[in-house]
């Protein structure tokens, strides 16, 4: 099996839309059907318990050793990691922000122990992935009805990367088509050898929550609440009430990236599954957005494009990289790219280290419109 071309998207709040809707309804075959059903028996596997959520969707208690994890064929002997082990670090000390912290996971009714939380996966997610996976990850490419603001630390010789880090306001603007994301990533390597790992929100027109990311290869799920696909119940509103969720990417010593919330370690990709990814040439953070063949993008983060004003702006607080010697920093002048492929639609605005409480910070987003193909 090739593992070269690794792309792991490991995303918080999921509304999926598919192109291949026609008139909201997608047509599939007979043959599709039976392979939409002989998946789902491979993907969902027995739960221990079941449990209804307020958004719809059920989420399954599932034997944290029986996990669809393990099906990877790189993972048929892993020990289980229940935490991370990271070496001594330096780290630059960010203070508490003004925004609120979002909610999202199993609030009142944790899975037993033993068991962890797994998305149930439905046909609609399945479709939803084949439309998504080739707009969502590509980084270093211009994407046909993809579009992208985002600051990117720059690929120096010898200056690798094992981790990523920010605070991100969560907003939950109007998308009538297409989808819009807010994400941080970690990446390695271009086209057919890239690996990365991203994470983030989103939100997406046809209001059919799904998952995908438990189609993430070897995923190994060890918190209890927290999951994968975790629908996020309190958002920002402009000019209104802000909340916001704290996320990092991180590579331990032995080589698993690990995916953390507002310090709860969610999960981590184990090193055994990568062949090229010890660490990462780049990080980056920012808004994406995914529109329809007719080239009209929806908005971006909150929909407003970017001020001083962060009462109603999206924004990135208190970002950070980690470099390869563990020390942690934020992106100096002349250490990044501005990457704003739409203008008209979408801007950043950054403004650089601004002190303790907020660490470095940028606002990104925009209406969305025309923006081309």
């Amino acid at each position: 099996m090739d593992f070269e071309r690794m792309i792991l998207i490991v995303v918080l709040c999921l509304c999926l839309t598919s192109i291949y809707q026609v008139n909201g309804t997608r047509i599939i075959s007979k043959e599709e059907e039976l392979e939409l059903e002989r998946q789902l028996k491979l993907i969902n596997k027995p739960p221990v318990k079941s449990i209804q959520t307020e958004f719809g969707h059920i989420v399954d208690c599932i034997d944290i050793n029986k996990q669809l994890a393990f099906d990877h064929p790189m993972l048929k002997d892993h020990k289980i990691q229940e935490r991370p082990h990271f070496s001594k670090r330096t780290t630059k000390n960010v203070g508490l922000s003004r925004n609120r912290p979002s909610m999202f996971g199993l609030q009142q009714d944790a899975c037993p122990s033993g068991t962890v939380p797994i998305r149930r996966t439905t046909k609609a997610d399945l479709i939803a992935i084949r439309s998504m996976s080739n707009n969502i990850y590509p980084q270093t490419t211009k994407v046909p009805n993809m579009h992208r603001a985002v600051i990117q630390m720059r690929t120096i010789e010898n200056h690798r990367y094992i981790g990523v880090k920010g605070n991100i306001n969560v907003y939950n603007p109007v998308v009538k088509e297409g989808s819009s994301y807010a994400e941080m990533y970690v990446m390695n390597g271009a086209d057919e050898k890239l690996n990365s790992i991203t994470t983030g929100w989103m939100t997406d027109g046809a209001q059919k929550t799904g998952c995908f990311n438990i189609r993430c290869p070897g995923f190994v799920q060890v918190d209890k609440r927290v999951y994968l696909g975790s629908a996020i119940s309190n958002v920002s509103i402009p000019n209104g009430p802000q909340f916001e969720i704290g996320l990092y990417i991180s590579k331990e010593e032995d080589g698993n990236w690990w995916v953390t919330k507002d310090d709860i370690n969610i999960g981590y990709f184990p090193a055994a599954i990568f062949n090229n990814f010890t660490e990462a040439e780049t990080v980056g953070w920012g808004g994406l957005a995914v529109s329809l063949p007719n080239g009209i993008s929806p908005p971006m983060g909150s929909g407003i494009f970017p001020d001083d004003n962060y009462s109603h702006t999206s924004q990135f607080r208190a970002i950070q990289y980690r470099n390869s010697s563990g020390e942690l920093d934020g992106p100096h002048e002349n250490t990044y790219d501005t990457i704003i492929d739409s203008p008209d639609c979408y801007l950043i605005d950054f403004h650089g280290y601004i002190g303790e409480h907020e660490g470095y910070t940028f606002g990104f987003g925009g209406p969305g419109g025309d923006c081309g193909i």
